[in-house]
């Protein structure tokens, strides 16, 4: 299942990749960041690899739940954040099980004008599982979307903190 996604931020580029890292800062208190745990971040040249541990439970039905093993929706977030180029790239996928639920996706951070920046993502949702692939899918999908439109909001907030609005 692919899916894609444009989100618009009416910020210089610049401060949308600096409040990109600034919602790190306090997971704790960002309701949209509670499913998940940031397991490091490592900077190799350009890059900015980030780790997160991300939990569907919550948002998936229960319908599905019943057929998957919890552990199956825990997924590692391996991110790739070129700092020159301002793509982003990453994969995500169980450590129970890596060959039947991945996540991937590329997300390049454009420059509109001096005062809006855009952020569009490219998804793909892969589940081999048989019987429920594709319910699982979709209900990995939808959550993951959901939780890149609270991650936008989360983003715009540190941004207007950056701005001093």
């Amino acid at each position: 299942m692919r899916y894609k996604l444009r989100q618009e931020f009416p910020f210089p580029i610049k401060t949308v990749v600096a409040a990109r890292e600034l919602r790190y800062d306090d997971i704790e208190n960002q309701p949209g960041l509670k499913s998940q745990e940031l397991l490091g971040i490592e900077k190799q040249g350009s890059l900015l690899v980030t780790r997160r541990l991300f939990r569907f439970g919550s948002a998936i039905p229960d319908l599905v739940k019943k057929m998957v093993p919890a552990k199956m929706l825990e997924m590692v977030d391996t991110n790739y954040f070129d700092t020159e180029t301002y793509l982003s790239k990453f994969t995500m996928q169980s450590e129970y099980a890596p060959d039947k639920v991945k996540i991937t996706a590329t997300c390049p951070y454009i420059s509109l004008s001096e005062r809006l920046t855009a952020r569009e993502y490219d998804v793909l949702v892969e589940v081999n599982i048989p019987l429920v692939g594709t319910a699982v899918a979709k209900a990995v999908a939808e959550s993951h979307r959901e939780a890149l439109i609270k991650d936008h909001l989360i983003i715009l907030k540190a941004c207007e903190k950056i701005a001093g609005r």
